[in-house]
């Protein structure tokens, strides 16, 4: 039970700066656009690098584990 605290601890913190992150890259360096596609007209041909790809993981990933282990905790504590 205490790992699955520390889990969507975890989470939920890489779910707030990695929303954060994509904001800043949206907003002022301008590598995305709003619709969440790489913007390619920064310079013609370029592809994202594996720290915006990782971005892209930790925004959809982060989410997932916090609900997860949200969910895992309630269904546990309704079977105690």
């Amino acid at each position: 039970m205490h790992l699955m605290k520390w889990l969507s601890g975890l989470g939920g913190a890489v779910w707030i700066g990695s929303w954060y992150l994509m904001y800043l890259e949206i907003t002022r360096w301008h590598h995305v656009k709003p619709s969440l596609a790489f913007n390619s007209d920064i310079a013609y041909g370029a592809h994202p690098g594996q720290a915006l790809i990782l971005l892209y993981i930790a925004c959809v990933a982060a989410p997932l584990l916090v609900l997860t282990t949200l969910v895992q905790r309630m269904i546990h504590t309704r079977r105690h």
